[in-house]
């Protein structure tokens, strides 16, 4: 009953979010700040397990990164597995959704989470040594996903995307875009360090996960914002 009513507030939500005036991506934003359960399979699947193993394991420390920044972090869980392996990471996650903020909040108590729609986010010049986002960017309508690039470009060192790519550019479903982030970093300045297919994917064939880590070429920013 509960999967019901909840498939029926997404509905009701997605009516409401395109009948907004305004640009595109702050009817997205009305859209996923609505949701009321869709951080709450995430922090035991094994497969998202895998890709946030897969980050704490491998690309942070490949990279060095002591400080991590996660847009659209949902349940928290990426950072959640990150401070696991890494115990003196300065991490911060960024959601626009109050409910998924308050379980994360409650499931990682040592980890900072705050309101915020990523579309209107920045930070000062390299604030952090990564940026993550996972099956986020995948979220944001074109007509805000430059100025999000930008601010990636001039706040981190590196930026790493797990994100839907299935060979083209466009919308699949209801706020669910098909973007080649390589292209889209590389266009702000970043050297590709990876593009490659994710670890731990749902559904190769309708929604397979690219992974890409750029570096923007500046100095570590691990000492503090």
């Amino acid at each position: 009953m509960t999967g019901a009513r909840d498939s029926i507030r997404r509905g009701v939500g997605a009516a409401r979010a395109k009948l907004r005036r305004g640009p595109e991506a702050d009817k997205a934003t009305a859209y996923w700040a609505d949701l009321p359960s869709y951080h709450a399979s995430n922090d035991e699947n094994p497969l998202a397990l895998e890709r946030s193993r897969w980050l704490a394991e491998v690309v942070v420390p490949e990279l060095g990164a002591e400080s991590v920044l996660e847009l659209g972090t949902n349940s928290g869980r990426n950072l959640g597995v990150i401070r696991e392996h890494h115990p003196d990471a300065r991490l911060l996650g960024l959601d626009v959704n109050a409910r998924a903020l308050e379980h994360a909040r409650a499931q990682h108590p040592t980890i900072d989470f705050q309101l915020q729609d990523v579309n209107r986010w920045s930070e000062g010049p390299d604030s952090w040594d990564a940026i993550l986002t996972m099956s986020v960017l995948d979220h944001i309508p074109d007509d805000a996903m430059e100025s999000l690039a930008r601010n990636v470009a001039s706040t981190a060192r590196y930026v790493i995307a797990v994100e839907l790519w299935d060979g083209g550019e466009g919308e699949r479903g209801l706020y669910k875009y098909s973007r080649d982030t390589r292209a889209l970093f590389e266009a702000h300045g970043a050297r590709t360090l990876r593009w490659e297919l994710s670890p731990g994917q749902y559904d190769m064939k309708k929604s397979p996960l690219y992974a890409y880590v750029g570096e923007f070429g500046r100095s570590s920013a691990s000492g503090g914002e």
